[in-house]
């Protein structure tokens, strides 16, 4: 229901020749389209538990969770970051340049060279291109941009 007043809204904005139009998707939204992401597994490594950080001034989202290997069996804590991308085809925010910014084994130790190489690779080809917020269909082709801010995207159109 609140996506079609949303939408009936951004229409309305839209076809009055509006300029400038944005609007926010709070935080707990976009919590909530990760988590419903994981647990993602690849190559037998599996990441859940995902919290995120919105971080306005580099324009980056951070997050953070578990991940665990069946092969050799192993587990440990994860923080990434990344710039949000919108992907137009789509109507999709979309993780994307990925950084790893903390790949620890256990109770924050560090990993073996082979181990950290393999959750590496799986890393990024795990998260890379997942979505994050889907617009409404009837909006998400007319969006120009994306802002993080500490509590919400801003999206533009």
């Amino acid at each position: 229901m609140r996506t079609k007043i949303i939408t009936l809204l951004l229409l309305s904005a839209l076809s009055s020749g509006a300029q400038a139009l944005s609007l926010s998707i709070p935080k707990m939204a976009i919590d909530h389209a990760v988590s419903a992401k994981f647990p993602k597994e690849k190559f037998s490594v599996t990441l859940e538990s995902p919290s995120t950080k919105f971080i306005k001034e580099t324009q980056k989202i951070e997050l953070c969770g578990k991940w665990s290997t069946k092969l050799p069996q192993k587990t440990g804590n994860f923080c990434i970051d990344f710039r949000p991308v919108w992907n137009k085809t789509k109507g999709d925010v979309e993780i994307s340049k990925v950084n790893i910014l903390k790949l620890t084994m256990g109770e924050e130790k560090s990993l073996p060279k082979a181990v950290e190489t393999t959750l590496n690779n799986s890393l990024l080809l795990l998260l890379d291109g997942t979505s994050v917020y889907h617009a409404p269909d009837m909006i998400g082709k007319r969006m120009d941009n994306i802002e993080v801010q500490e509590s919400s995207f801003k999206l533009f159109f």
